[in-house]
């Protein structure tokens, strides 16, 4: 018969069983230590004198050996195996009885089969895991988790060189890249993992990632990183020039123009005009156009052009400013080579704002007759498509995406005010319609808004199909369409259908390439790896790719790298309350919780009492045994519906802390029918894994549409 329960020693310590729910015992400190300890014995065993020694070092022998039998009989009876351990004085695991992810780790290695092993390795050995007063035991721990380190480190070379071998250079690069990840301070793995990537074609990365290197050298170490990384990016850099690749064609970078107006508020004009000259320029055949987003990266950063140039994989930068004066407006714009950073072009314009268009025009065509493009030339119909002929709705339209793209919930109401003021002007404006599809959308979503779905998500609907019944190609259309199925209606079939017309119609649309990944994430997860990685590809510098990407690493359980990756978000934008939550339910779910309670902590001194960062507190709370402390912020949140919405799947992480899975229950039930956005993501959270294995679990799945990963 097959062994029942499993031990996870590679990352947080756990007892997971096929069967009845394991007792208390299998969560407590002393009884998980003995376990790893007999874990790594294997089948020689333990004698119980080195047990005792381990576990409890200052004790009289006579009443250690008595605890000792304590534990062995709580282990017997709260994880129903009578036949737990064999031996006597040897003691041993049996393993008729009880598997363990190291059996799991070292055979795979054994047999050669290293993404086996990868994927066996769930974290370091007992990750974030210690014993009061057991100096030898903590010993032994930091002994084994470097020996376990060492291997799995092994394992990602042996992966890399496999790859290297049959000339997939891309994958090649990215087991180098965990390796380096693993591994910071190593100059070998810093300079093999820059080496592939330019090899694989990104030498961008491979220059940026030396940057970063040498900077954690200097501020961690306080000493100068090993020339050999210093050697490795000049060789790169002479390879490719600006760290282009010439066979990728020309290419070019729209960097936010600055606002030179006396009214600060006419930021909305600039940026609108930035983004106005990327799609035109879109549109021209040959060249290849970062996105929106990753430019932005860029607003208000003192970088030269060839640091630009490298991050976003371009070869030229147009760089400028406006000035808007009532109805004047005066423009001007240089075209610059980004390997070099010399001028190719530069102009300046002077209009009324009702030539708006015929300047976008002006501007796009001069660029393209200064850019490298032998084989290319304008369209014959205008770059320039306005959307709309009132210039007024035009305007307010501006105004409303300029908001909207804050993604906050002041920013998206004001955004959805400008928006429909918008299409009041002009009710045919189609990619308004699509505008104020998102920003309910948005709203109606826990993860941003402030308002329950009921309310926002109809809006949502209504407002994206009058803009597809517009404009059937509209790609913002199809996208927004896509995410109220998907969040609203569990409509997994249409949101894919959406999301994939949307692609399609606009291949480098990397917001859609994102939130298919999203929805792929809670259908086929492996997949939605390989779709979030398409679209960091298109925009490397997007928050919202960085933060999907984390996501993603999150639900597929690759904790280490969900972290980083939050870690990251967290970096380019400090005071984002979802940076906060995800790097908190990722440093939750792998189980360093002291760590977490600490940064949620922080995280709302610094930024307030946001309820996604109160959730992620009471269940850290919970989870500490500070039950009064947990109690009094589910009674805070509780308070805090009575002004605007809060969803009731904040309340389930907190019941879960406190083991009163009964509540829990009740508030996903609550959950499911508000149809929370965070439903279609129940069947891989990490964080319910102590409700999976009930009934009632799995009829909650069959009843929001997911029937088909019920296990």
């Amino acid at each position: 018969m097959a062994p029942t329960l499993r031990l996870r020693l590679l990352g947080a310590p756990s007892v997971d069983s096929t069967g009845d729910r394991p007792g208390p015992a299998a969560a407590q400190r002393r009884c998980l230590a003995l376990l790893g300890l007999l874990a790594c014995a294997g089948p020689a065993g333990m004698s119980r004198e080195r047990i005792l020694a381990y576990l409890w070092p200052e004790g009289d022998a006579g009443r250690a050996g008595h605890r000792l039998t304590q534990l062995l009989y709580l282990l017997r009876r709260d994880l129903r195996a009578d036949a737990l351990f064999l031996g006597s004085s040897e003691l041993r695991l049996n393993p008729a009885a009880i598997t363990s992810d190291l059996e799991e780790f070292g055979g795979a290695i054994e047999r050669g089969d290293f993404v086996g092993a990868n994927a066996a390795y769930g974290g370091p050995f007992l990750d974030g895991f210690f014993l009061d007063q057991s100096p030898e035991f903590e010993r032994w721990v930091e002994e084994q988790r470097e020996e376990y380190r060492r291997r799995r480190l092994a394992v990602l070379e042996a992966l890399a060189g496999a790859a290297a071998r049959r000339g997939d250079l891309a994958l090649a690069a990215d087991w180098w890249r965990h390796l380096a990840a693993s591994d910071p301070f190593n100059s070998r793995f810093a300079v093999a993992y820059m080496e592939a990537s330019a090899a694989a074609g990104d030498r961008a990365a491979a220059l940026q990632f030396a940057r970063t290197h040498e900077q954690l050298i200097r501020e961690e170490l306080e000493a100068d990183a090993d020339p050999a990384v210093a050697e490795a990016a000049a060789r790169i850099r002479s390879s490719g020039a600006s760290g282009i690749d010439p066979a990728s064609g020309p290419s070019i970078a729209v960097l936010p123009f600055v606002n030179m107006s006396p009214d600060r508020e006419n930021e909305y004009f600039s940026d609108g005009m930035t983004e106005e000259l990327t799609t035109a320029l879109s549109r021209v055949a040959g060249l290849r156009v970062a996105s929106r987003t990753s430019a932005f990266a860029f607003k208000g950063k003192d970088l030269d052009a060839r640091q630009i140039g490298e991050r976003l994989r371009v070869s030229t930068l147009v760089e400028g400013s406006v000035r808007k004066v009532g109805s004047r407006i005066r423009l001007t714009a240089q075209l610059v080579d980004a390997g070099g950073g010399y001028q190719l072009w530069s102009g300046t314009y002077e209009r009324t704002l009702d030539d708006v268009f015929v300047l976008q025009q002006e501007l796009a065509e001069a660029i393209v007759t200064a850019l490298p493009l032998p084989q290319a030339s304008l369209p014959p119909a205008p770059v320039v498509r306005p959307d709309t002929p009132s210039l007024e709705a035009y305007t307010l339209y501006l105004r409303g995406r300029f908001f909207a793209l804050k993604r906050s919930v002041e920013g998206m109401t004001a955004g959805i005010e400008y928006l429909e003021q918008a299409v009041e002007r002009d009710p045919a404006y189609a990619l308004a319609h699509a505008g104020l599809a998102e920003c309910w959308a948005l709203r109606g979503f826990e993860e941003f808004g402030d308002l329950s779905p009921a309310d926002a998500m109809p809006r949502a609907k209504a407002a994206a199909e009058e803009a597809l019944r517009l404009d059937p190609a509209l790609p913002e259309g199809h996208l927004t369409r896509g995410m109220v199925a998907f969040l609203y209606d569990y409509d997994w079939k249409l949101a894919e259908t959406c999301f994939t017309r949307a692609i399609d119609l606009r291949q480098t649309y990397s917001l859609a390439h994102a939130w298919y990944a999203v929805l792929l994430l809670t259908q086929r997860p492996q997949e939605a790896l390989a779709r979030i990685h398409r679209a960091a590809e298109l925009d490397p510098m997007a928050l919202h790719i960085v933060t999907v990407v984390g996501i993603a690493y999150y639900y597929t359980r690759r904790y280490t790298e969900a972290i980083i990756r939050h870690r990251t978000f967290l970096e380019m934008d400090p005071d984002n309350p979802r940076a906060y939550v995800w790097l908190l339910r990722g440093l939750t779910a792998s189980g360093q919780t002291a760590e977490a309670l600490d940064l949620a902590e922080k995280s709302i001194a610094r930024i307030g009492r946001h309820p996604g960062l109160l959730e992620c507190l009471g269940r850290l709370l919970a989870t500490a045994g500070r039950r009064a402390e947990a109690k009094s912020i589910l009674d805070e949140l509780r308070a805090m519906a009575a002004t605007r919405y809060i969803s009731p799947h904040g309340e389930v992480g907190i019941h879960i802390g406190l083991r009163d899975y009964a509540e829990a229950r009740r508030s996903l039930e609550l959950a499911l029918k508000h149809r929370s956005g965070r439903i279609p993501f129940l069947a891989f959270e990490p964080l319910l894994d102590p409700v999976r294995g009930e009934p009632w679990f799995s009829g909650l799945l069959v009843r929001a549409g997911l029937s088909h990963l019920v296990r």
